[in-house]
């Protein structure tokens, strides 16, 4: 049986080189930080004493670079997109809708974090959004969402983008992030050849 394999590499090469390997990495830095951040208790740094200080500068930096990361990465890719029109037409209207959430997501989620800090009004969301998140991950008969009611507007509008994303996230190419990439392994070579003045004119 054949596969259609949405590859646009073969349509450019250069920006995807580039822009690939900077969204991807961001991304799971991105996922990496949230997920310690929600998934570890205050409880559990205090215990191993990494005070609260050390662990927001930490956190701030990590989350910084990596969330510009990770947006550099999407802007070179979209770029990408608009210079190189087979790129673009060979997109299914439902990637294109997630790639806009997506971005939505996570520019909402980089500039609460770095104008809260560069205004001197940083939030401390262990206390209350981190909790709000282990409520329905632990799988509670009632979440507490008083928590997340209480922080700010912007993370509210973070998370209510976030909530959007997991949804949608099934029906779009995000699920291959839950797929083992062991086909890699065993998938037969994609050969490109360019036309070239040896084999005849182009």
């Amino acid at each position: 049986m054949r596969v259609h394999r949405r590859s646009s590499q073969l349509y450019e090469s250069r920006l995807l080189r580039l822009g690939s390997p900077l969204f991807h990495s961001g991304i799971l830095l991105v996922i990496g930080g949230h997920l310690f951040g929600i998934l570890i208790p205050e409880a559990a740094t205090n215990a191993v004493r990494i005070g609260e200080h050390a662990y927001h500068v930490v956190a701030v930096a990590l989350g910084s670079v990596s969330g510009f990361m990770t947006v550099a990465g999407r802007a070179i890719l979209v770029y990408r997109r608009q210079v190189t029109g087979q790129c673009s037409r060979r997109r299914p209207r439902n990637d294109k809708a997630m790639y806009v959430l997506l971005t939505a997501t996570i520019v909402a989620g980089l500039s609460t974090t770095v104008l809260g800090n560069l205004l001197g009004h940083p939030y401390d969301y262990r206390p209350t959004i981190a909790p709000y998140f282990r409520s329905i991950f632990y799988f509670y008969a009632h979440p507490d969402v008083s928590l997340i009611n209480a922080a700010p507007t912007g993370f509210q509008i973070h998370v209510m983008l976030a909530w959007v994303l997991f949804a949608a996230w099934p029906f779009t190419r995000l699920v291959h992030v839950f797929s083992a990439p062991a086909g890699y392994l065993t998938r037969p070579h994609f050969v490109y050849r360019s036309r070239s003045g040896r084999r005849g004119a182009t």
